[in-house]
């Protein structure tokens, strides 16, 4: 998740110096150029969720970072700009299919009252990735007209790295259940008890599940999960994006001429963005999902609201109200958008839930990148913030209508809830309530 990161956020760093390699001055070319990798990200998820679900965990999780090397090395070896664009296309197919794949893999090897903490790691990883790329993006810029090579080129060399790590990784017991394998899944768990004191609680059930089908997630069983989760990722991303992609381009014209100052500007802003993640990683456990994702959305509106009113801000709050706006996003559905698609989706689904919300998500960032710099040319800042706004609002609403409480709950109960379509025993909708696998509402455990 540091890669994907690292590897999204880098051209945002790596543009300015492409642009005058390459005298690219058309808005638009600019636009594909950056959005490149997040269209590739939208197939990536649509389809890595489906391969992950049909063929496993572990098989995906090597291949996928093969892909990862392979077109960071051709992008940073690109001759013109659409041989970049190509390039970029076809990383975002393989960052895209990472997120269902790595994050099925952490849910399904956690326990209940450290999962919401573990999965949102990652995310804090994906921010600090974002954090690094503008880092190494200042670092590299007194390199001369090559620097942007260097940029991409540093994705392929971390990539590179944690394909060393990955190896080893064994295949997921839930997985295996799911598939009828229930001696290979004995196996591993008994490995993962004895190597690693780590106890992953799966059901024998002695029998293969039906495997399952995309358009399961369309009925009404799974409706209320699809709906929530692709609602709220895309309400997040649209704000996120358009924002992470282009802050350097949208402080530059607030420097008074020292474009350095967007560059730290921009440095700042996603620091605070892995600090949203790191509390998000810390409160998660504690104050549930559910008030986590309502009281940030609810911040990131106000923020947006403020930012919208104020014609001309001096850099300082300009920075100041972008930094609360990322570090309230990432607090809460910025991170939450691993945690819900793995929690709210069975096993037989998880990949595909998770990927189908993750392509559409990719929308409202391909929404967030290519529109907001065209209505900030038309419109001014402050009017074209109306559309992160908006957006965030509605994303508010959604997941005060729909977002249920997770918390504490193990697999098993999730995917029980799941096949009652959210709803309790008495066929309540489940929004609140925290619970052991024994039924009685306690709070969340420290620890194991």
């Amino acid at each position: 998740m540091f890669i994907d990161g690292f590897d999204v956020s880098v051209i945002a760093v790596a543009l300015p110096g492409l642009k005058l390699a390459w005298n690219i001055t058309d808005g638009i070319v600019s636009g594909i150029v950056a959005s490149a990798v997040v269209v590739g990200m939208f197939f990536g998820m649509m389809f890595g969720g489906r391969l992950v679900d049909i063929f496993g965990r572990k098989k995906m999780y090597m291949f996928d970072l093969v892909g990862f090397v392979v077109f960071a090395l051709v992008a940073a070896a690109s001759q013109n700009v659409w041989q970049l664009i190509i390039a970029r296309l076809l990383l975002g197919l393989f960052i895209g299919a990472d997120y269902p794949i790595s994050s099925s893999v952490t849910a399904e090897f956690t326990t209940p009252h450290r999962r919401g903490r573990l999965i949102i790691f990652m995310s804090l990883m994906w921010q600090l990735g974002a954090f690094t790329a503008y880092v190494i993006g200042i670092l590299l810029m007194g390199t001369g007209g090559h620097a942007w090579r260097w940029m991409l080129f540093c994705g392929a060399v971390l990539a590179g790295i944690v394909i060393l790590m990955r190896h080893n990784m064994p295949e997921s017991p839930r997985w295996l259940r799911d598939r009828g394998r229930d001696e290979e899944a004995d196996e591993i768990e008994r490995e993962m008890r004895e190597e690693h004191d780590l106890i992953i609680d799966t059901r024998n059930t002695g029998q293969a599940t039906e495997k399952g089908k995309m358009r399961e997630i369309f009925t009404p069983k799974y409706l209320r999960a699809t709906v929530f989760c692709c609602v709220f990722w895309f309400a997040f991303a649209v704000s996120f994006y358009g924002i992470q992609m282009y802050t350097p381009t949208i402080l530059t014209p607030f420097t008074e001429g020292r474009p350095e100052l967007a560059f730290l500007g921009a440095a700042f802003i996603a620091a605070l963005g892995v600090v949203g993640a790191g509390i998000g990683m810390v409160t998660v456990e504690r104050w549930g999902r559910r008030r986590q994702i309502i009281w940030c959305f609810v911040g990131m509106v106000v923020a947006l609201v403020i930012l919208a009113l104020w014609e001309n801000p001096a850099l300082a709050f300009l920075i100041g109200l972008l930094s609360v706006t990322i570090l309230l996003a990432n607090l809460g559905p910025g991170v939450l958008n691993m945690v819900y698609p793995n929690e709210m989706f069975p096993t037989r689904l998880r990949g595909t839930g998770v990927g189908f919300a993750g392509s559409i998500s990719r929308i409202g960032s391909i929404l967030g990148v290519l529109v907001f710099p065209v209505l900030v040319e038309n419109w001014g800042m402050a009017r074209a913030t109306w559309l992160f706004a908006g957006v965030a609002a509605f994303g508010l609403i959604v997941s005060i209508w729909l977002a249920p409480e997770t918390r504490g709950r193990s697999m098993d109960e999730l995917e029980e809830l799941a096949s009652n379509g959210w709803r309790d025993d008495q066929g309540n909708r489940v929004f609140y309530g925290t619970y052991t696998t024994t039924g009685p509402e306690v709070p969340a455990k420290k620890g194991n």
